[in-house]
């Protein structure tokens, strides 16, 4: 499921640096990039009532959603010839618009991690 917006890139949002968020959660740790001048193009999250969160709380802040999209995979999603070669397609666009490229990661949530191990 990929739900994307490419309306939702505007000059008031545009940064030097895009992000690329991966175990987005409800995107708090995205708020923080941008709310330090970054912008987040992609967010992907596993959990659809996260997604739901994030796409709701993006909407009453008046914030717009990725560029790029959001995805609702597994990270093992992205790792497929046919998803690999549309995030180096993705990430060329980025580049050819004049923006470098980050990847961030939300921290693992303890109680979902695998076998509930703790770090």
């Amino acid at each position: 499921m990929n739900q994307s917006n490419a309306a939702a890139t505007s000059d008031s949002h545009s940064s030097k640096h895009a992000i690329f968020s991966f175990f987005s959660g409800a995107g708090f740790l995205d708020l923080g990039f941008e709310t330090s001048g970054f912008e987040v193009v992609f967010a992907n999250e596993i959990n659809k009532e996260f997604v739901s969160g994030y796409v709701h709380s993006r909407k009453t802040m008046g914030l717009p959603l990725p560029s790029l999209g959001i995805a609702c995979d597994s990270i093992d999603h992205h790792l497929t010839p046919a998803a690999s070669k549309k995030m180096a397609a993705d990430i060329a666009r980025v580049r050819k618009a004049g923006q470098t490229v980050g990847f961030i990661g939300g921290p693992p949530y303890p109680d979902f991690s695998v076998g509930g191990i703790l770090w």
